[in-house]
């Protein structure tokens, strides 16, 4: 069930019997010489809408698709919100939602430089609600990134291992390639390295650089990836294992006790 898609009527019924909400939250920012520009996006929404397909007792927010991106302004195309922004967009989403009687809110992510803005976010609605008078019902959230999902996760290196890289990943493209309806070709010529493990670490939830350096670091786009490897079959099982497991999840959260 979509949310952008449903009546208000239906949104009523649905809070009778559960109060979760799926909210995608991707990026508009460049992905290798033949990803599209999308990608971060395509991937959490369509996680997400088969995820809901798994039966009854899923609402599908409408994706998120403006957040940080600044280390890839440099390349055309690239939309980034600044942290603080995003992090208020969020905090004006779930309050919409919490004021329609929405209590349990996951986010699954598909851009790394999400979470910690996500977080703040969700730390600043924890507080403003604790210290609310008359007093507000508490809220509870969930941030799951895709690709940490332990099946994908295990899916993904089997299929790719080092060529999975950071970004423009065979992985996400491999997603959009299974979910366009155009056909994607891989454009990609240079020559493919992976990354070291030091800058695994050091470049984890995109910790990268300005965008000029970051250009200058990675002239196609690609970081530490192989997309040649992509191929839409590995997307289609792809998209089924992690939406089997986003559902999964999803209900665990929601039926969850809420703590003291």
């Amino acid at each position: 069930m979509r949310l952008e898609r449903s009546t208000w009527t239906e949104v009523e019924a649905y809070l009778e019997r559960s109060t979760g909400i799926l909210i995608p939250l991707g990026s508009t920012e460049q992905h290798g010489p033949g990803g599209l520009i999308g990608t971060d996006a395509l991937v959490a929404e369509g996680i997400a809408c088969r995820a809901a397909s798994h039966g009854d007792g899923i609402l599908v927010a409408p994706v998120i698709a403006y957040t940080p991106a600044q280390f890839n302004l440099a390349f055309p195309g690239t939309v980034s919100l600044r942290a603080g922004t995003f992090a208020r967009v969020i905090e004006d989403v779930v309050d919409s939602l919490a004021g329609s009687g929405f209590r349990a809110f996951y986010f699954l992510n598909g851009h790394g430089a999400n979470a910690a803005p996500l977080r703040s976010a969700c730390h600043d609605i924890h507080q403003r609600r604790a210290l609310a008078n008359p007093p507000v019902p508490p809220l509870r959230f969930r941030l799951k990134s895709w690709w940490e999902l332990p099946e994908t996760d295990a899916l993904r290196r089997r299929y790719y291992g080092a060529g999975e890289g950071m970004h423009a990943t065979p992985s996400e493209i491999s997603i959009t390639r299974a979910l366009s309806r155009v056909p994607q070709t891989e454009r990609t010529t240079a020559h493919w390295s992976p990354l070291s493990a030091e800058q695994l670490r050091d470049r984890a939830g995109d910790a990268h650089e300005d965008a000029h350096a970051h250009r200058a670091a990675f002239p196609d786009g690609r970081v530490g990836s192989n997309p040649a490897l992509s191929s839409a079959a590995h997307g289609k099982a792809l998209l089924a294992v992690a939406a089997r497991e986003v559902a999964a999840d999803f209900r665990r959260f929601v039926e969850e006790e809420p703590g003291p």
